[in-house]
Protein backbone atom coordinates (compact mmCIF):
# COMPACT_ATOMS: atom_id res chain seq x y z
CA UNK A 1 0.00 0.00 0.00
CA UNK A 2 1.42 3.49 -1.15
CA UNK A 3 -0.14 6.43 -0.33
CA UNK A 4 -1.06 8.63 -2.95
CA UNK A 5 -2.21 12.01 -2.04
CA UNK A 6 0.03 12.00 1.21
CA UNK A 7 -2.86 10.02 2.87
CA UNK A 8 -2.23 8.17 6.64
CA UNK A 9 -3.43 5.14 7.83
CA UNK A 10 -6.06 4.92 10.81
CA UNK A 11 -2.96 3.84 13.07
CA UNK A 12 -0.96 7.29 11.91
CA UNK A 13 -4.02 9.68 12.47
CA UNK A 14 -5.22 7.87 15.84
CA UNK A 15 -1.55 8.81 17.22
CA UNK A 16 -1.60 12.32 15.50
CA UNK A 17 -5.34 12.78 17.88
CA UNK A 18 -3.41 11.80 20.75
CA UNK A 19 -0.18 13.63 20.62
CA UNK A 20 -1.67 17.03 19.39
CA UNK A 21 -4.15 16.58 22.59
CA UNK A 22 -7.02 17.27 20.33
CA UNK A 23 -10.59 17.22 21.34
CA UNK A 24 -12.48 17.46 17.87
CA UNK A 25 -11.92 15.28 14.65
CA UNK A 26 -14.13 16.19 12.08
CA UNK A 27 -14.53 13.75 9.29
CA UNK A 28 -15.46 14.21 6.05
CA UNK A 29 -16.68 11.45 3.60
CA UNK A 30 -16.79 12.76 -0.25
CA UNK A 31 -17.00 8.96 -1.26
CA UNK A 32 -20.32 8.56 1.15
CA UNK A 33 -20.77 5.73 3.74
CA UNK A 34 -18.13 3.03 3.12
CA UNK A 35 -15.35 5.81 3.64
CA UNK A 36 -17.11 6.37 7.13
CA UNK A 37 -15.62 3.38 8.68
CA UNK A 38 -12.50 5.27 8.76
CA UNK A 39 -14.21 7.47 11.84
CA UNK A 40 -15.46 4.50 13.69
CA UNK A 41 -11.81 2.65 13.16
CA UNK A 42 -9.65 5.89 14.51
CA UNK A 43 -12.49 6.36 17.49
CA UNK A 44 -11.85 2.74 18.32
CA UNK A 45 -8.02 3.10 17.90
CA UNK A 46 -7.70 6.15 20.72
CA UNK A 47 -9.99 4.41 22.93
CA UNK A 48 -7.85 1.40 22.80
CA UNK A 49 -4.97 3.62 24.00
CA UNK A 50 -7.24 4.45 27.23
CA UNK A 51 -8.90 7.95 26.12
CA UNK A 52 -12.40 8.96 26.87
CA UNK A 53 -13.77 9.01 22.91
CA UNK A 54 -17.20 9.49 21.53
CA UNK A 55 -18.37 9.36 18.04
CA UNK A 56 -21.03 11.37 16.84
CA UNK A 57 -22.96 10.00 13.38
CA UNK A 58 -24.02 12.86 11.48
CA UNK A 59 -24.57 10.85 8.28
CA UNK A 60 -27.72 10.75 6.74
CA UNK A 61 -28.29 6.77 7.07
CA UNK A 62 -25.90 6.35 10.31
CA UNK A 63 -23.32 4.18 8.46
CA UNK A 64 -20.86 5.21 10.76
CA UNK A 65 -22.74 4.33 13.96
CA UNK A 66 -24.82 0.91 12.63
CA UNK A 67 -21.38 -1.29 12.81
CA UNK A 68 -20.65 -0.15 16.01
CA UNK A 69 -24.50 -0.61 17.75
CA UNK A 70 -25.45 -3.16 15.17
CA UNK A 71 -28.51 -1.18 14.60
CA UNK A 72 -30.16 1.82 13.39
CA UNK A 73 -32.67 1.75 15.80
CA UNK A 74 -31.55 3.51 18.37
CA UNK A 75 -32.39 7.17 19.83
CA UNK A 76 -29.65 9.53 18.51
CA UNK A 77 -29.08 12.98 17.68
CA UNK A 78 -31.82 13.89 15.42
CA UNK A 79 -34.15 12.82 18.78
CA UNK A 80 -32.05 15.45 21.08
CA UNK A 81 -32.02 17.79 18.49
CA UNK A 82 -36.12 17.39 17.72
CA UNK A 83 -36.23 17.48 21.87
CA UNK A 84 -37.50 14.05 22.32
CA UNK A 85 -34.60 12.47 24.28
CA UNK A 86 -31.88 13.97 26.69
CA UNK A 87 -28.15 13.01 26.50
CA UNK A 88 -28.18 10.12 28.77
CA UNK A 89 -31.45 8.67 25.67
CA UNK A 90 -28.91 9.39 23.00
CA UNK A 91 -24.85 8.31 24.34
CA UNK A 92 -24.64 4.34 23.45
CA UNK A 93 -21.72 2.00 24.59
CA UNK A 94 -19.76 0.78 21.29
CA UNK A 95 -20.28 -3.40 21.24
CA UNK A 96 -16.71 -3.95 20.30
CA UNK A 97 -14.84 -1.16 21.67
CA UNK A 98 -14.86 1.09 25.36
CA UNK A 99 -15.65 4.25 22.87
CA UNK A 100 -19.11 5.59 23.00
CA UNK A 101 -21.49 6.71 20.04
CA UNK A 102 -24.22 9.32 19.67
CA UNK A 103 -26.08 7.04 16.54
CA UNK A 104 -28.01 9.30 14.10
CA UNK A 105 -31.44 8.33 15.65
CA UNK A 106 -34.81 8.39 14.58
CA UNK A 107 -36.23 11.37 14.70
CA UNK A 108 -37.32 13.33 11.11
CA UNK A 109 -33.83 14.42 10.00
CA UNK A 110 -35.79 17.43 8.41
CA UNK A 111 -37.13 18.80 12.28
CA UNK A 112 -34.16 17.76 13.88
CA UNK A 113 -31.77 19.92 11.53
CA UNK A 114 -34.15 23.27 12.20
CA UNK A 115 -32.38 22.83 15.52
CA UNK A 116 -28.70 22.13 14.20
CA UNK A 117 -27.87 25.53 15.75
CA UNK A 118 -27.79 24.07 18.95
CA UNK A 119 -24.90 21.77 17.82
CA UNK A 120 -22.22 24.19 18.97
CA UNK A 121 -23.45 23.53 22.47
CA UNK A 122 -24.07 20.07 22.10
CA UNK A 123 -20.38 19.23 20.77
CA UNK A 124 -19.10 21.78 23.71
CA UNK A 125 -20.95 19.75 26.33
CA UNK A 126 -19.57 16.49 24.73
CA UNK A 127 -16.01 17.90 24.66
CA UNK A 128 -16.15 18.29 28.54
CA UNK A 129 -16.70 15.35 29.15
CA UNK A 130 -15.27 12.99 26.42
CA UNK A 131 -11.32 13.15 25.99
CA UNK A 132 -12.21 13.25 22.27
CA UNK A 133 -14.81 13.27 20.45
CA UNK A 134 -14.89 11.96 16.69
CA UNK A 135 -17.82 13.30 14.30
CA UNK A 136 -18.71 11.58 11.16
CA UNK A 137 -20.18 13.93 8.52
CA UNK A 138 -20.27 11.97 5.53
CA UNK A 139 -19.68 14.20 2.03
CA UNK A 140 -20.23 17.49 3.83
CA UNK A 141 -18.36 20.77 2.49
CA UNK A 142 -16.56 23.35 4.96
CA UNK A 143 -19.83 25.33 5.47
CA UNK A 144 -21.39 21.56 6.63
CA UNK A 145 -18.36 21.41 9.83
CA UNK A 146 -18.63 25.12 10.40
CA UNK A 147 -20.83 24.06 13.56
CA UNK A 148 -19.01 21.43 14.55
CA UNK A 149 -15.00 23.00 14.85
CA UNK A 150 -13.84 24.62 18.13
CA UNK A 151 -10.79 24.95 19.49
CA UNK A 152 -8.43 22.00 19.44
CA UNK A 153 -10.02 20.61 16.45
CA UNK A 154 -8.66 18.50 13.87
CA UNK A 155 -10.37 18.04 10.12
CA UNK A 156 -9.84 14.77 8.58
CA UNK A 157 -11.13 13.56 5.02
CA UNK A 158 -11.73 9.64 4.94
CA UNK A 159 -10.60 8.33 1.37
CA UNK A 160 -10.91 4.84 -0.24
CA UNK A 161 -9.92 5.62 -3.66
CA UNK A 162 -7.63 8.51 -4.84
CA UNK A 163 -9.72 10.24 -7.01
CA UNK A 164 -11.07 13.11 -8.59
CA UNK A 165 -13.57 13.19 -6.35
CA UNK A 166 -11.70 12.92 -3.16
CA UNK A 167 -8.90 15.53 -4.23
CA UNK A 168 -11.56 18.46 -5.18
CA UNK A 169 -13.30 17.93 -1.73
CA UNK A 170 -10.03 18.03 -0.37
CA UNK A 171 -8.89 21.11 -2.48
CA UNK A 172 -12.54 23.03 -1.46
CA UNK A 173 -12.03 22.18 2.34
CA UNK A 174 -8.58 23.63 2.47
CA UNK A 175 -9.78 27.06 0.02
CA UNK A 176 -12.32 27.40 2.94
CA UNK A 177 -10.21 27.75 5.60
CA UNK A 178 -9.18 24.19 6.74
CA UNK A 179 -5.65 24.32 5.48
CA UNK A 180 -4.65 21.48 7.89
CA UNK A 181 -7.29 18.76 6.78
CA UNK A 182 -5.38 15.37 6.68
CA UNK A 183 -6.39 12.40 4.41
CA UNK A 184 -6.74 9.32 6.28
CA UNK A 185 -7.46 5.94 4.35
CA UNK A 186 -8.72 2.78 5.91
CA UNK A 187 -7.29 0.53 3.52
CA UNK A 188 -4.77 -1.54 5.13
CA UNK A 189 -6.53 -1.45 8.77
CA UNK A 190 -6.55 -5.02 10.20
CA UNK A 191 -9.41 -5.00 13.01
CA UNK A 192 -8.74 -6.83 14.91
CA UNK A 193 -5.04 -6.52 15.86
CA UNK A 194 -4.72 -7.91 19.13
CA UNK A 195 -4.55 -4.80 21.18
CA UNK A 196 -3.74 -4.51 25.29
CA UNK A 197 -6.46 -5.45 27.05
CA UNK A 198 -8.32 -7.08 24.43
CA UNK A 199 -6.41 -10.69 23.75
CA UNK A 200 -9.10 -12.94 23.40
CA UNK A 201 -8.37 -16.02 25.25
CA UNK A 202 -7.69 -18.11 22.60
Amino acid sequence: WQPRLGEIDVEKAAEKLIASGAARAIFVSPEGDEAAATAVLVAREVSDAGLRVLLLDLTASGAASRPMLDSGLLPGITNLLASEAQFSDVIHPDLYSDAHVIPVGTADPIRAMRAADRLPIIMQSLTTAYDLVVVECGPADAQGIGRLVGDGTEVFLSMLEADDEVTQAAVKLIENGYPDVTLVTPVGHEPGDPLPGRRSAA
